[in-house]
């Protein structure tokens, strides 16, 4: 049986996780990058508020801005498809998860759950 129907299912992937390791082993890869350098530029911001001199304080925040844009600009995921709709989400990217990292869908089973949405809804395409 397929698990097309079921809510669950995504490009033959099952987006359901069984466990916390699970889910945090299924993340996206690129996002949890991005996120790991935006705390440690959050971090240093808030670092440098210390300094007493403003004009300090604003060259050392300019640099901080700059690290991280070229920080993040550097990051890359060799699976990365940018998305149809632009801007810098990938196309394999289904909220926090690749969709590459979740376990194919083998069909239903015991978590299979109906999907609101029939089949004819799931084959439109936009538009229709």
């Amino acid at each position: 049986m397929s698990g097309r129907g079921c809510t669950y299912y995504m490009r033959g992937r099952c987006t359901r996780t069984q466990s916390p390791q699970d889910s945090q082993a299924a993340r996206c890869t690129l996002l949890e990058a991005r996120r790991k350098v935006g705390a440690q530029t959050l971090d240093r911001l808030e670092r440098i508020k210390k300094l007493g001199d403003p004009d300090d304080r604003e060259v050392a925040r300019r640099h901080l801005i700059q690290k991280n844009i070229d920080a993040i600009n550097r990051l890359e995921c060799p699976k990365y498809v940018p998305s149809p709709k632009g801007g810098a989400v990938c196309a394999h990217q289904h909220l926090v998860y690749c969709l590459h990292l979740l376990p194919e869908c083998k069909g239903r089973c015991a978590d299979y759950l109906k999907s609101r949405f029939d089949d004819n809804t799931l084959s439109r395409k936009p538009g229709q």
